[in-house]
């Protein structure tokens, strides 16, 4: 059995959210993260000093499928972010839940469901970045996750990253993923990528060049091999409509979609389903729109790890509200 001294602690520095620091403690991805990163830096304050300096990005599969990818980074650097480092990956349906672990007590069935269509349609990219200002009370993560918006479409503002990426749809369909503090840096580093992976990153987490050519390069090439959409859902069942038009069997889907344009129905979940059974060719990306639109969102409840929300002027353990469509879920 391990020592007191051995068991796992999350410096204050790493967030400010007390709840979190115990939560992580014993989170295994953090952990197992922030045992390499002291590996590569050591147990002294220039760990912290490094990781308070890091942000990261990840541009979902919906953001690279509305080719939203290279503005988001073009603004992100216009911020005072340089990208140092990317990894291509792939989301499946535990990663998903367990970057989200904390959050998804307040998501409905339905929720998650859809989740699982948009996380691993596609490749997604992760960018390591390095804050290029000078050292602050606010760590750069916080910062670049003050940046992003909030998830409910209707309260973004156009400087918002999530605005930047793509038009406003639903609220699930929020493009991009930032840590919000920097023991949120490393417990997604613990969860996207293996040690190899892990300590090439780390690796050059503070590097002085600007990687921002190459990240573009990757980006384009995950682009190339996705399809693209916007995403709206009016337009997706009009393609479906078009599909059906010669459709003599398919009696029943046609009536239901009339029903959900009309407004009479939100049964996405039939809809595909018919769909499936006779075989249409509709594209993913229309389902997906279709069932983020319709689809039940959360419950009257409260995440068990809440969004830290902007770097200033909140509490040390913010209150959280349970109607506020967080990015986490």
């Amino acid at each position: 059995m391990a020592s007191a001294d051995n068991a796992c602690r999350v410096p204050p520095e790493l967030s400010r959210v007390p709840r979190k620091r115990e939560v992580y403690a014993g989170d295994p991805y953090f952990r197992d993260a922030w045992d390499d990163l002291r590996a590569a830096f050591g147990d002294g304050p220039d760990a912290v000093a490094r990781l308070r300096r890091a942000a990261s990005l990840v541009l979902r599969p919906d953001a690279v499928a509305a080719r939203g990818g290279e503005r988001l980074l073009r603004a992100v650097c216009g911020a005072g972010f340089v990208p140092v480092a990317c990894e291509v990956f792939r989301f499946d349906r535990h990663t998903t839940r367990e970057v989200w672990r904390y959050q998804l007590n307040i998501a409905t069935r339905e929720r998650i469901d859809v989740m699982d269509m948009i996380m691993p349609a596609g490749d997604a990219l992760y960018v390591l970045l390095r804050e290029d200002r000078a050292p602050s009370a606010v760590p750069a993560a916080t910062r670049l996750s003050s940046m992003k918006g909030p998830s409910r479409p209707e309260d973004r503002g156009p400087a918002d990253l999530r605005t930047i990426a793509g038009p406003a749809q639903a609220s699930v369909l929020t493009y991009v993923h930032v840590a919000d503090e920097p023991a949120d840096v490393v417990r997604d580093l613990g969860i996207f990528f293996d040690r190899p992976e892990r300590n090439r990153l780390l690796a050059r987490m503070d590097a002085a060049d600007d990687a921002t050519d190459a990240v573009l390069k990757t980006l384009a090439e995950v682009e190339a091999r996705s399809e693209s959409s916007a995403l709206t859902w009016r337009p997706a069942l009009d393609r479906l409509e078009v599909l059906l038009a010669d459709r003599t069997d398919a009696t029943g889907l046609r009536t239901l979609l009339h029903a959900v344009r009309s407004g009479r129905s939100r049964d996405w979940q039939t809809l595909l389903a018919l769909a499936d059974r006779l075989g249409v060719a509709w594209s993913h990306w229309d389902r997906v729109a279709v069932a983020a639109e319709l689809s039940a969102r959360h419950f009257d409840a409260v995440p068990i790890l809440p969004d830290v929300g902007h770097p200033t002027g909140l509490p040390a353990e913010p209150a959280p509200r349970p109607d506020n469509e967080q990015e986490k879920v």
